[in-house]
């Protein structure tokens, strides 16, 4: 039945599976509940599912794969964010706008809400003065979703990048404020980067705030699919922030064939825990972008490969990945090109990641402890968090050494209060019932009641 008293809804995420399939979870939800027409900007690589939803697919072109592949590694800190994620401004704007006039032409009585995952960068020159797209006399409302940590320029909490823990002393707070102040001019030049992008599309005003601002303020409402245990504790409020909670875990399709291997797990699995046969699982992975498996498969499997009480799984993050044909596989270890999380990590006992926050988050909602590495963009900051909650061992290094994971490995496997806290934050996460949550919020910004 058509119900078009709820919103057309307009979502728009950078074109990177971290970034979109999140949103398109909440789409998914949506979808079910009665909001039956999305249009959903993003990369070709979401064409597939976002049509299987009945939404309209509209495609992002950003080559952000190619831009990421010849990113230097040893120059300007910023150059993703300024060159991957800011020199897409024009594209994504240019989408956003010719988007939302199609859905005034095609809907022209019907409330619109954008959905904006807070790097899609689509959205914020309409806030700094662009023209409105046509047929509107403002702007509709907006709820951010924020798929990354919560960064702040606040002293009183350790400054973005480097994965400083969280221990407020005077003596530290000093030297947070003291970094920060060296950060300055860097974001200074990334915030002149994106204003030249605003120009360039008509805004009239000059970008105000951090930029960490500007990502997660331009809407009416952010949302963290997280809970607060796992952020540091806010020295200032923001009244646009709301904890929705980690996003409950996916159902496979019903068409998924699971591969031989798998029944290796599921006999394990089944075993009694005191069986002396019954062997832990440790997955490994490190997502589907930092694919340089010398930084913390290859080193996995080697320091775990004597240890014949233990399952290793390592996916390779993408269809048809191998490793390099130098590299010897244990006789502990399966190596995968492509699995999904969730059914791993229903029996892992350890997750080692590279800090992916999507990865991460889905390790909280599978209650599962974790050995975190990873030192780019904000990976860091994640296994900082992780440490900070209980829930994770943070190796600090891109490229941990074999000594390092397989003592960390046995620290997590060795000392039960990391499942314990495992469980507690898998339990707080889904007590906030994250997608009611996003229904509820659209409710409230959109100025009706719950039906």
């Amino acid at each position: 039945m058509v119900v078009d008293n709820k919103p057309v809804i307009v979502a728009t995420a950078f074109p990177v599976p971290g970034h979109t399939a999140p949103l398109l979870q909440i789409c998914e939800h949506l979808v079910k509940r009665g909001f039956n027409t999305i249009y959903f900007i993003t990369g070709a690589d979401f064409k597939s599912p976002i049509e299987k939803l009945g939404a309209e697919f509209i495609e992002n072109p950003w080559p952000w794969k190619e831009l990421l592949a010849k990113a230097p590694t040893q120059a300007d800190p910023m150059w993703d964010m300024k060159h991957i994620f800011g020199d897409s401004i024009p594209v994504a704007h240019r989408l956003l706008k010719e988007t939302l006039e199609r859905v005034r032409r095609e809907h022209p009585h019907r409330e619109v809400l954008i959905l904006h995952e807070s790097v899609s960068n689509g959205l914020a020159p309409f806030v700094y003065g662009a023209p409105l797209p046509k047929g509107y006399t403002s702007l509709p409302k907006v709820i951010t979703f924020h798929s990354s940590i919560y960064a702040t320029m606040n002293e009183k909490v350790p400054p973005f990048g480097p994965g400083l823990p969280y221990d407020p002393t005077p003596e530290n707070i000093a030297l947070w404020g003291s970094i920060n102040d060296q950060m300055k001019p860097l974001l200074l030049n990334v915030m002149e980067h994106y204003d030249n992008h605003f120009k360039a599309v008509g805004a009239t005003r000059a970008i105000t705030g951090s930029l960490f601002e500007l990502f997660l303020n331009t809407g009416d409402v952010a949302l963290m699919a997280t809970s607060a245990s796992l952020e540091y504790p806010l020295p200032v409020p923001n009244p646009k922030l709301r904890f929705i909670g980690g996003l409950p875990l996916k159902p496979l399709s019903l068409s998924f064939v699971f591969p031989a291997w798998w029944s290796t797990i599921t006999s394990n699995a089944a075993l009694p825990a005191d069986l002396p046969d019954k062997k832990k699982l440790v997955f490994v992975t490190q997502g589907t972008i930092h694919r340089d498996y010398t930084e913390l498969i290859v080193p996995t499997i080697h320091a775990l490969a004597d240890r014949t009480d233990l399952i290793v799984v390592a996916t390779l993050g993408q269809q048809g990945a191998k490793l390099d044909s130098s590299v010897t596989v244990p006789a502990n270890t399966i190596v995968v090109d492509y699995f999904p999380y969730d059914p791993l990590l229903a029996h892992a006992d350890v997750f080692v990641s590279n800090a992916g926050y999507g990865g991460f988050m889905q390790g909280i909602m599978n209650g599962v402890p974790m050995v975190l590495a990873g030192t780019v963009a904000d990976k860091a900051e994640v296994s900082a968090r992780a440490e900070y909650a209980g829930v994770a061992v943070n190796l600090r290094a891109q490229k941990p050494s074999e000594q390092t994971i397989r003592a960390a490995v046995e620290k997590v496997l060795g000392e039960p209060k990391f499942k314990t806290r495992a469980l507690e934050l898998k339990e707080e996460n889904e007590a906030l019932d994250s997608l009611g949550s996003v229904e509820r919020i659209i409710e409230e910004v959109m100025g009706s009641q719950p039906e």
